[in-house]
């Protein structure tokens, strides 16, 4: 019976269960089947990533929660790397979750290593084009969640409407010290520095307008320092913008020895793109997406 799947239900030898399943195989075909690598066993493990194996003999045991594939093979996965997971798609865009050390874009002195290709190769997967198209990013040292566009159509239409587009944005972060005020509004000019590559705030009229709005979260004394837990609401989007402005206002994110930490508590940046919402460009509908904060804020700041 080529093309069967039978899901286990019980331990014991996959000869026993052909014998219950196959009724009519004789041995020496299921021997057959064993020689030619037509039979298999798959299940997903806890992360959710499908595992299969190959079956050699009729003494090889299945266990209860895998499925058996005689004749037929399941049908591919996409090896996503570590880091990067696909949480919604639709035929114009790609949702995905990002951690902490992979790049959004690659550069020349890294092209490979990056979100970008690894979502070309995803495509070329599915056979749905050769390509994704950046619509937005977040740094290298950022985690949470982003969006790609599946054809360049509908990237323009988000990046060229990206204030109206998108209703809310939400990051979390974890800074040194504690804000005067429990919630505000960070409103200056910014610009880079093209010897450095690093953004400073200018005077007002140079450089492009940041707007970021606050509100404090929680705060804990650990190792003889102040930290504190806070979200931001993005009214504008530059490049680095709420790095910046937490350094502007004395409160460096953590682990942000670029602009200005001098603490390191759980070995990453302490910044999380945790949700966002915007209004499908093709089809209208509001589609909101978050991501989980990550362990190791959890760990530093405790349980709510």
């Amino acid at each position: 019976m080529p093309g069967a799947s039978f899901v286990v239900k019980q331990e014991e030898t996959i000869e026993s269960m052909l014998q219950r399943n196959m009724q009519g195989k004789s041995k020496t075909s299921m021997k057959q089947l064993l020689q030619n690598g037509a039979i298999m066993v798959g299940k997903r493990d806890e992360k959710g990533k499908w595992r299969q194996r190959t079956l050699k003999k009729l003494t090889d045991i299945v266990t209860v929660g895998e499925t058996v594939f005689v004749g037929k093979k399941p049908e591919p996965e996409f090896q996503m790397p570590k880091g990067l997971r696909v949480a919604w798609e639709d035929r114009w865009l790609l949702v995905v979750k990002k951690e902490t050390g992979l790049l959004t874009v690659g550069n020349m002195s890294e092209p490979v290593e990056c979100a970008q290709t690894y979502l070309d190769a995803y495509m070329q997967f599915k056979k749905e084009g050769g390509r994704v198209y950046v619509v937005h990013r977040i740094d290298r040292d950022t985690s949470g969640v982003l969006i790609f566009a599946k054809n360049e159509e509908t990237q323009m239409k988000l990046r060229s409407n990206w204030n109206e587009v998108v209703l809310s944005r939400r990051y979390v972060a974890i800074v040194e010290g504690c804000p005067r005020q429990k919630e505000g509004t960070i409103d200056t000019w910014i610009e880079e520095n093209e010897r450095t590559m690093t953004m400073f705030v200018s005077s007002p009229g140079h450089g492009k307008r940041a707007i970021t709005h606050y509100k404090l979260m929680k705060t804990i004394e650990k190792d003889g320092m102040k930290y504190s837990m806070m979200s931001f609401e993005l009214e504008t989007g530059r490049k680095n913008q709420i790095r910046i402005h937490t350094s502007h206002i004395g409160i460096p994110i953590a682990g942000d020895g670029k602009y200005g930490a001098v603490s390191d508590p759980i070995g990453r940046l302490c910044l999380h793109a945790q949700q966002i919402e915007f209004e499908h460009p093709e089809t209208g509908e509001v589609l909101n997406f978050t991501s989980e904060l990550p362990k190791e804020f959890e760990m530093l700041m405790g349980r709510d």
